[in-house]
């Protein structure tokens, strides 16, 4: 794929070969690297229509309003729906994000919401431009159907969702003091469903020339659908596309960050929430433990100036550990009893992957519990009530599972058991601090 304006921003900072999502799937990952917790503190193992992040677990923002910095999300939260903000005592949504600490957010429907959402602020910009009926339709059509129909989309490249998250980025970047520190997060929906890559990013790729991982399993299934060989190449082609098509308005981003005036002393860190299956294993979309799920690009581009070990780092880490890295960038300090480890020890060389860092996963999926260990060259997972074993260096499509193999059975025991004293160890402490009366009443603190 081609992705020429996030390479050239990535190949000034670190690239994170080993990093995974603290839950494969979008709002328990997105509310983990609010909160700096995962699952089993926040309740939320998988998506639902119902949900918003409890405000005095939910730091991010406030961690870093507390070191000075105005704060902003805009494009895709997904770590609110429904009036969920109503059980904690608010008056609306708005006062949910100000107890959050957020400054500025513009949410902005993801496109298979956008039928629904006729009077949101992207709704009206496709009025305005006579082209509201037509997505709409387009969209509605696609999720009652089959939502991996690869299609072009009803907009051109500057009317599509994606570019309006760019657009009002820049709008509002534009709009803030040079002289005020600025955490931003800006969240695009692609690459994933639908795939609606606009033209000429639709037929960017030729579906006959594409290369086939040797994990593809056919027929693949999603939603009832059965795909072949034929029908993934399209699939595969648009979804490429769109990733090209993500890469451009990123760097429309990237080149007002210029403009404004600061490009070199603001750290730059990609991310994504989860990755999808695309095919691998027989599978289209995600919640799994296999690395096209779980695994997810990341990469941290420092201030001008501070050193970088390595171009890339092998060291295994957690989407959780963003939060970390922006506070300690910005001179703050991370809230009590977050799950959370800077990456900027990684980028400076303190932390090598020798250190033996473990990190995890954990998922609610079809009705079962699921988890996953990573450590070195393996990783381990139970899922389905089945586990998993598999050397990420020799089998990195995970072909072979090496759990019933004996020369492996105790590392397989071994990476069992860090899960659970790891899971152990990080259950929230409501209790942390607490004082009995009588110690109080002696500390005249009674």
């Amino acid at each position: 794929m081609r992705t020429p304006n996030l390479d050239a921003v990535a190949r000034e900072g670190m690239r994170f070969g080993c990093a995974y999502s603290s839950c494969p799937i979008s709002m328990p990952a997105r509310t983990d690297l609010l909160t700096g917790l995962f699952p089993h503190s926040t309740g939320l193992w998988g998506n639902t229509i119902e949900w918003a992040p409890i405000v005095a677990q939910a730091r991010l923002f406030a961690d870093m309003k507390t070191a000075g910095y105005t704060t902003a999300q805009i494009g895709k939260t997904h770590w609110l729906s429904g009036n969920m903000w109503k059980q904690q005592s608010l008056a609306n949504p708005d006062a949910f994000y100000a107890a959050l600490k957020l400054d500025h957010v513009d949410n902005i429907p993801s496109p298979f919401s956008t039928p629904g959402a006729p009077k949101s602020d992207y709704a009206r910009y496709l009025k305005s431009i006579g082209k509201w009926e037509a997505v709409a339709s387009d969209l509605a059509h696609r999720l009652r159907n089959d939502s991996y129909l690869p299609k072009a989309s009803a907009c051109t490249p500057e009317e599509h969702n994606e570019m309006f998250v760019a657009n009002r980025t820049i709008e509002f970047l534009q709009k803030q003091p040079l002289d005020k520190p600025l955490f931003l997060v800006a969240s695009w929906f692609g690459p994933h469903n639908p795939l609606d890559a606009p033209e000429p990013y639709a037929s960017m790729y030729d579906p006959d020339s594409l290369a086939m991982p040797p994990n593809l399993k056919f027929p693949i299934s999603s939603g009832g659908y059965k795909y072949d060989e034929r029908q993934w190449r399209k699939m595969r082609a648009n979804y490429l596309g769109k990733i090209t098509y993500i890469d451009h308005c990123v760097g429309k981003v990237f080149d007002a960050l210029k403009k404004r005036g600061n490009w070199d002393n603001t750290l730059i860190i990609f991310i994504s929430d989860h990755g999808d299956m695309m095919g691998a294993h027989g599978a289209m979309a995600k919640g799994s433990f296999y690395e096209e799920s779980v695994g997810v690009p990341m990469w941290v581009r420092p201030p001008k100036g501070v050193k970088v070990a390595a171009p890339e780092s092998g060291v295994p880490v957690s989407l959780n550990d963003v939060y970390a890295t922006v506070v300690e960038a910005a001179g703050g300090k991370v809230s009590p009893q977050r799950v959370t480890r800077s990456l900027l020890p990684i980028v400076r060389g303190e932390v090598t992957e020798d250190d033996g860092r473990t990190v995890f996963s954990e998922i609610y999926f079809r009705n079962k519990l699921s988890c996953m260990t990573r450590k070195g060259d393996y990783k381990w997972f139970y899922q389905q009530g089945r586990e998993h074993l598999f050397n990420l260096k020799q089998d990195p499509y995970e072909l072979t599972n090496l759990i019933a193999a004996p020369a492996h059975a105790a590392l397989a025991r071994e990476m069992k058991e860090n899960y659970h004293e790891w899971l152990f160890a990080t259950q929230i402490n409501y209790s942390e601090g607490y004082k009995p009366m009588a110690l109080r009443a002696k500390e005249g603190t009674l």
